[in-house]
């Protein structure tokens, strides 16, 4: 029984997310676990490829299988849908599968909301998915596969949920093969986060960190870099690091095997988890940038979104990666609940202070399956939800919510003004010129966005 796994494709390329330049991984995991199993597994990556729906379902289409499974996040599960609509109108028998995180918050509402989705998996999907394949083979009943819904008799059945997979090292790395060669490619060391910050889904579960052992990721760091040469890898842990031992025993064997000399590492920390020794063994082993999560300037707003870090924690950090020769990344979000103006600017002005090499600012998302977005529905914090519209889900672009104190258009000045004085008030006049220009298809899509609203007005 053949399987094609598909990343959907977006409607228009406007962020660099839109055409990421490295393989979407939880797919990759997913055909390496059905080829251990000896089922035919093809991918399309419509958005490394930036393939529009029409080339993408050509592509589909010049394909032999038997089940399709389809990966979405909140703001992609329209178009996901749309895909499934354009495939059921060629193969209406054909089983199309809906994967991801936003099934995963909503498994049995995505379902109702989006008729051409057969089966849903929730929570991590390899093991679910190979049984469902077998079912579906040998026609057999869903009832018993954990971590499903799926349609029975004109209603809509979800199924207990699975289990977490304990032993990471059980994972076959992923099928890299089925994906045009790229330059820059991601790790998975560890599963899970325990920390509680209110606007995040944490899809890999939040009661404990599940580590892959230091061996097991060496054995594939070993593999792709002298068989695919990234330039680029990164560590797409939620927290990397967050067992130290292990942490610096894994630093040791990639020093040891001198991947520096071939490869340059990113990934992301928190800030209260690091100090001068962590941060030196990093660069040493070849980290060029890391990125913290810091979210806002405004000590009660963190309290308020349970971020775990002080202000002084993040400054230290900063200031410390930036001393080893490691880039420091920043991710802000203006739109925490209970958020004013007078907040917004202490992130803003934070982020000034803290001058980081490079930033995000993305206005707050009430993503289902997280308190923020249970806040947002309920009218609490201060929110006042905008649209019910997926599409709108979106950090730099979209149209979800605004709050009571801050409106939708006073959020997007103080993003657009964040981005400016960051680098106008530390004389970063070059770097201003260069985050211009690679983000310039968001930046004429938030102008448009923009003077539209005033044209109306």
């Amino acid at each position: 029984m053949d399987v094609l796994l598909v990343n959907p494709p977006v409607p228009q390329i406007v962020e660099k997310h839109d055409k990421p330049n490295h393989p979407q991984i939880g797919l990759g995991y997913l055909a390496s676990y059905l080829l251990s199993k000896n089922i035919p597994v093809k991918i399309i990556d419509a958005k490394l490829e930036g393939l529009n729906i029409q080339a993408c379902l050509k592509r589909i289409l010049n394909y032999s299988f038997d089940i399709v499974g389809i990966t979405a996040f909140t703001h992609d599960i329209v178009m996901a849908d749309k895909l499934a609509e354009k495939i059921k109108e060629v193969y209406p028998n054909k089983k199309i599968i809906v994967g991801g995180v936003h099934i995963t918050a909503l498994p049995k509402k995505t379902l109702e909301d989006f008729n051409n989705f057969d089966i849903g998996i929730y929570g991590e999907g390899e093991i679910t998915l190979y049984e469902l394949v077998n079912a579906i083979r040998k026609e057999k009943s869903f009832e018993k596969i954990k971590g499903i819904s799926y349609r029975k008799g004109g209603s809509i059945k979800v199924n207990p949920p699975r289990q977490v997979l304990e032993k990471l090292d059980l994972l076959s790395m992923p099928a890299w093969h089925l994906f045009p060669r790229c330059k820059h490619y991601q790790i998975i060391g560890s599963r899970g986060c325990p920390f509680m910050c209110i606007f995040c889904m944490s899809p890999y579960g939040r009661k404990k960190v599940r580590d892959r052992s230091p061996e097991n990721v060496i054995t594939e760091l070993d593999y792709v870099i002298n068989k695919y040469h990234p330039k680029i890898y990164t560590f797409n842990d939620e927290t990397f690091g967050f067992h130290r031992a292990r942490a610096e025993k894994l630093l040791d064997m990639m020093i040891k095997k001198k991947y520096y000399k071939k490869t340059k590492f990113s990934g992301s920390l928190r800030a209260n988890l690091v100090d001068f020794k962590i941060l030196k063994k990093m660069k040493k082993a070849g980290f060029f940038e890391i990125d913290y999560g810091i979210e806002s300037g405004n000590a009660k707003i963190l309290k308020i979104i349970k971020k775990g870090v002080t202000l002084e924690q993040t400054g230290r950090a900063i200031k410390l990666t930036k001393k080893v020769g490691i880039d420091a990344l920043g991710n802000f979000i203006i739109g925490h609940p209970y958020e004013t103006k007078k907040t917004a600017m202490d992130t803003i002005n934070y982020a000034v202070k803290l001058n980081p090499d490079g930033l995000a600012i993305g206005l707050m998302v009430p993503y289902p399956g997280t308190e923020v977005g249970r806040m947002a529905k309920n009218g609490e914090g201060g929110y006042k939800l905008l649209s019910s519209d997926w599409k709108d889900f979106n950090k730099q672009l979209g149209n979800a919510l605004e709050l009571k104190t801050l409106s939708r258009k006073e959020m997007e000045k103080l993003q657009l003004w964040g981005y400016l004085k960051v680098y106008l008030w530390n004389f970063r006049i070059v770097d201003l010129i260069k985050f211009i220009w690679r983000n310039r298809n968001a930046g004429i899509a938030f102008m448009k966005k923009y003077f539209s609203y005033y044209s109306k007005k």
